[in-house]
């Protein structure tokens, strides 16, 4: 059933409108697989549904998300009393539901568009370096040492991007063998409806690729390792690699990479009262579960890909 803000015909059961609104999921229900970076906005779909009876824009949501998160930046930015910790954590746990209700309404409406993706990956950018910056400025103005933080601040940024892009190259992966639709590509550069489209996309779409595309192109690099160690080298779009790329047990095991989990564990240091505790969080321990899955990822298919 297709689903647009003008129906072709009324959903009058519940079984049409539980379809219908199925849709605003990524994957179909027999594709999923456990995602642990929402755990903690789990309740979304609740807020999708309230937001299409409302008949908000997805656009507008993201444009919501970015500013609850960059408010949340703010407010950690100012040495305040520790009330302002808590307004900011439920901003950035406000941020993280709206960011996860702007693809599923565009989904469920089916106006998603090449400018939307951009503005919500770039948005997303520029949130976490709002935050980051912040939880410095607000260390180095408790006392810590400018240098070491410095050092910190921007291990954890490029940690957070490297960690996301990892995650996102399994998951599009996926999604596109699924068989769904998507506003993402697996290479972003000379997409020809970008060359089309108005300027803004346009700009979009460059700054997009100054910003993300070497990383995409680093994910697939070491994912093209990591197959060639199993015996998988070549195109990653060739069908013999399906089973590496549709193990669910693999994506679920990604998904702590994602942007939900990194905005998780700032809320518990916005609740610690620590937030500069997010540093080493991201920059030590995520780090180290990346590369641990990574190695245990080519160890767990290395001989027994053609057993599975």
């Amino acid at each position: 059933m297709t689903v647009s803000l003008t129906m072709t015909r009324p959903v009058d059961t519940a079984t049409d409108r539980a379809t219908a609104l199925d849709a605003m999921f990524k994957m179909p229900r027999h594709r999923r697989y456990f995602n642990v970076s929402v755990l903690w906005v789990a309740y979304f779909p609740s807020v999708v549904r309230l937001l299409l009876a409302a008949r908000v824009r997805h656009e507008v949501v993201t444009v919501l998300s970015i500013l609850s998160g960059l408010a949340a930046a703010w407010l950690i930015g100012a040495t305040g009393a520790y009330a302002t910790l808590l307004v900011a954590a439920m901003l950035v746990h406000g941020r993280d539901v709206l960011d996860a209700c702007d693809g599923s309404l565009a989904r469920l409406t089916g106006t998603g568009h090449r400018l939307g993706r951009f503005l919500d990956t770039i948005g997303d950018g520029v949130v976490l370096t709002a935050l980051v910056v912040a939880i410095a400025m607000r260390a180095t103005g408790a006392g810590a040492p400018v240098g070491t933080t410095i050092v910190w601040a921007v291990t954890a940024w490029m940690s957070m991007f490297m960690q996301c892009s990892y995650f996102n190259y399994y998951q599009l992966h996926y999604v596109m063998r699924s068989g769904r639709a998507s506003m993402s590509r697996l290479d972003e550069r000379s997409v020809p409806e970008d060359q089309s489209a108005g300027g803004l996309t346009r700009a979009m779409a460059w700054l997009y690729l100054a910003w993300f595309g070497w990383q995409d192109r680093l994910m697939a690099w070491i994912d093209d390792r990591g197959r060639a160690a199993i015996g998988l080298g070549g195109s990653a779009l060739d069908p013999r690699c399906d089973r590496w790329f549709e193990d669910r047990r693999w994506l679920s095991a990604n998904s702590p990479l994602c942007i939900g989990t990194h905005l998780f564990a700032l809320i518990l240091c916005l609740l610690a009262a620590h937030p500069a505790w997010f540093f080493p969080a991201v920059a030590v321990g995520m780090n180290l579960y990346w590369a641990i899955i990574v190695a245990m990822r080519v160890a767990d298919f290395r001989g027994n890909l053609g057993s599975r």
